[in-house]
């Protein structure tokens, strides 16, 4: 899990992403699924008990702490929902 700070920090996730292309989908607001290479992985983005931005993803380097392309890919759907949200 990290706590999300600012763009900066998504950086090489979002290179990342955008080379491998990995397929998003929707579970409900603030779950998702995302492909990887052993599978599928899920990542929750929410907000926390202080009030802070949280993600988390069930892969192996999101475990170590680590921004991984998962995460950056399912943010992007994350904020344009809540964008969208707002807004209607």
């Amino acid at each position: 899990m990290f706590v999300l700070k600012g763009i900066e920090q998504l950086e090489k996730a979002i290179a990342k992403a955008k080379k491998v292309r990995p397929r998003v989908e929707f579970d409900r607001f603030g779950r998702y699924r995302v492909s990887g290479s052993k599978g599928y992985y899920t990542v929750i983005c929410r907000k926390d008990e202080r009030g802070y931005k949280t993600v988390d993803c069930t892969c192996k380097g999101a475990e170590r702490g680590l921004v991984c392309y998962h995460a950056a890919s399912a943010l992007s759907l994350h904020i344009g929902l809540a964008r969208r949200q707002q807004t209607a």
